[in-house]
């Protein structure tokens, strides 16, 4: 509590910064509204659960814990872009300083596109360490969906 009211102290007391425009900019960031609330709390849920399935499979990958071959192929084709689209939505709130800003179906579906050429054709094309597979476009293309309607969850 005492740290709380120092820094509110701080920001008051250099929030008067002579004019100058660059220091200003720097002291008196937004830092209440990086503070407030997670809004999509159960897309929130899913993509820290997705997080955390995703370390599980990498552990049994890595200590070679026999696991049937769909936990390998396919999990995290399926988990990724709910994973990546929730970063890039937090990229949005914190360009345009609005919360209630939601990806549209258009730029979710141009995510799984670029995901299933780049993974899916270009580097199978220039690599052997990486495999066509229809099946992972379909994975895309099933956390495309859960992310667009969780996202469109209204909260309770």
């Amino acid at each position: 509590m005492v740290g709380a009211s120092y820094l509110c102290r701080c920001r008051v007391s250099l929030g008067r910064c002579n004019g100058d425009r660059r220091f200003s900019g720097l002291v008196n960031c937004d830092t209440i509204y990086l503070m407030k609330s997670i809004p999509l709390k159960f897309l929130h849920a899913y993509v820290l659960l997705s997080i955390l399935l995703f370390g599980i499979v990498q552990s049994l990958k890595f200590f070679e814990i026999p696991t049937p071959q769909w936990v390998f192929s396919y999990l995290n084709d399926f988990l990724v872009i709910p994973i990546v689209l929730t970063v890039c939505l937090h990229g949005v709130w914190l360009i345009k300083k609005d919360r209630d800003i939601r990806l549209n179906i258009f730029t979710i579906f141009s995510m799984v596109v670029f995901y299933s050429i780049y993974f899916e054709l270009y580097l199978p094309s220039v690599s052997d360490s990486y495999t066509g597979d229809a099946i992972d476009i379909i994975c895309y293309f099933a956390g495309g969906i859960i992310f667009y309607f969780l996202q469109k969850i209204r909260q309770l």
